[in-house]
């Protein structure tokens, strides 16, 4: 059988072998999206079809811990195990990402993005889905480096310092970092451009800047690289109607705010922001019929909220920033 790790650990625990439908997606082009069922028209042989788990909605029960799982974890017996689904998904969930319109950002290792639709959008710069649950469409962004970079920062030119003191060091600096403009690309980007051969850059630079200009700049690159994908959500009629953050990233009062200052958002930051295992837990009790959706408003209740401020700086930067990558992208792609 061709599993994912969740789908292991689910055949571990129960015997049987299943997949949400929107892990399946990822399985392209064995999965057709518009019937939502394997499917072989396009690549016949891959592998056979019966060598791929059985597809299910994220909130099904996929079996019950059997008597062998139960002596290696200490699991009861016939204890029930939902389908489950991909950590980004579940982490959307946790923060109350439940309606069409409403617009999970997680700042991880990268950004990626999550909103929930009531029709399928299709735009060759995007990624669509299934939803966890029946009826309902994901319309998916990413970025490549986000929060590797500000690692990749600090490991490179502030090893003396910790993430808490960096930003208050960059906070020091003036919105824009002094004209300094950063793209993001350290490891080639995902939306909305596809480009693998995309690099990073720092364009600017003279004598004046500081570190703390710098890791702004860095921040604020990604900033715009968010801005970015919600634009391209804008001329898709996608824009969301609300935004949830969540992820580690969400400790950096400087990058979310930059964040909704170039992207034009509000963000609301909920109480927990530990992600995906906490959105498990929701989907394993929804499963199970100990709450309702809209429960996990009280699970997970608002904390704060990032308003959109107008900064010259930025209205001045974002379309060089643009430009940037367009003017270079050949001397990227010459690069060995």
């Amino acid at each position: 059988m061709v599993l994912t790790s969740t789908s292991y650990l689910t055949w571990k625990l129960t015997g049987e072998y299943v997949i949400d439908h929107y892990t399946a997606a990822n399985f392209s082009p064995l999965y057709d999206v518009t019937t939502q069922n394997w499917t072989s028209d396009l690549a016949p042989e891959i592998i056979p079809l019966s060598k791929l788990p059985r597809l299910m909605w994220s909130t099904k029960i996929a079996g019950h811990v059997t008597a062998e799982a139960a002596r290696e974890t200490g699991l009861a017996e016939g204890t029930p195990v939902t389908c489950g689904t991909i950590d980004a998904a579940a982490e959307a969930v946790s923060v109350g990402v439940k309606a069409a319109g409403e617009m999970m950002l997680m700042y991880g290792s990268t950004i990626f993005i999550i909103q929930v639709t009531a029709e399928p959008v299709r735009d060759p710069r995007l990624w669509y889905a299934p939803w966890l649950f029946p009826g309902m469409h994901a319309s998916m962004a990413g970025l490549a480096t986000s929060g590797t970079l500000t690692h990749w920062f600090r490991d490179q030119l502030a090893r003396d310092t910790d993430f808490a003191q960096l930003v208050t060091e960059a906070q020091g600096s003036p919105k824009g970092a002094k004209g300094l403009i950063c793209l993001p690309y350290f490891s080639g980007e995902r939306t909305p451009i596809h480009d693998p051969h995309a690099r990073g850059a720092f364009f600017g630079l003279n004598l004046t800047h500081t570190r703390a200009d710098m890791f702004r700049a860095v921040c604020e690159g990604i900033a715009a690289g968010t801005a970015h994908v919600l634009e391209t959500y804008a001329e898709v009629g996608a824009s969301p109607d609300r935004v949830l953050a969540v992820g580690g990233g969400t400790k950096n009062p400087l990058w979310l705010q930059a964040t909704s200052d170039f992207g034009g958002i509000a963000q609301h930051v909920c109480e927990k922001t530990i992600g995906a295992s906490y959105g498990d837990a929701f989907l394993a009790a929804l499963a199970i019929g100990a709450v309702q959706p809209q429960d996990i408003l009280t699970w997970n209740p608002g904390a704060s909220t990032v308003t959109p401020g107008h900064v010259p700086a930025y209205r001045t930067q974002y379309p060089l920033w643009k430009r940037l990558y367009a003017q270079t992208r050949d001397l990227m792609q010459a690069l060995p």
